[in-house]
């Protein structure tokens, strides 16, 4: 059985480039450094997700991303910082060159999420870096909601799991293109 780690420790496993599991909005991630290319394939690896289909990358502000997506209009910006917990999104932006390509998968967007959940926000904050958010489950399983079944789920492929609570979304969030504002999950 995994560890239970305060937001702290997250941080320090984080730091040490360790996976830890974590509440989101809606599900628990799995996640760790978003700049590890090595840690996304094993995490990818883990989940049996085809590395082809990328990963969320999830920040607590636009300014972490800067150097993967391309410049944004002051109204996708403010599209985009539209957090509060009536509109959870996660958005396909225009990646740059330098982002790795591992977390866009074959798109030539990257999947980016703002969090406002206390737990991911403060994760991102006290790392100082974006982190991979994808759901802590086997690729085509159930996402796990509750803290019991992240506390025994890849046990042994994690340092723990930070406690908190989900933040209450009943699914997995809405996925829209910040450019063109196709939804392609709802």
């Amino acid at each position: 059985m995994s560890k239970l780690l305060t937001v702290e420790e997250g941080i320090e496993a984080l730091v040490r480039q360790e996976l830890i599991l974590y509440p989101t909005e809606g599900v628990y991630g799995i996640g760790a450094d978003a700049r590890n290319v090595e840690l996304a394939k094993r995490i990818c690896e883990i989940k049996g997700r085809p590395l082809s289909k990328g990963l969320i990358v999830l920040a607590d502000s636009l300014e972490r991303l800067q150097d993967w997506i391309l410049p944004l209009t002051e109204e996708q910006k403010a599209l985009m910082e539209t957090m509060d917990f009536g509109f959870h999104h996660t958005w396909l932006a225009p990646r740059t060159d330098q982002c790795p390509d591992v977390l866009s998968g074959d798109s030539s967007d990257l999947a980016v999420r703002l969090t406002t959940h206390p737990v991911a926000k403060a994760l991102c904050e006290g790392f100082g870096a974006p982190l991979i958010s994808t759901s802590a489950n086997i690729q085509g399983e159930p996402a796990i909601m509750l803290e019991e079944d992240a506390l025994r789920f890849f046990d042994s492929e994690v340092t723990g799991v930070v406690a908190g609570r989900l933040g209450g979304i009943p699914q997995a969030t809405k996925i829209q293109h910040i450019v063109t504002g196709k939804v392609y999950r709802t």
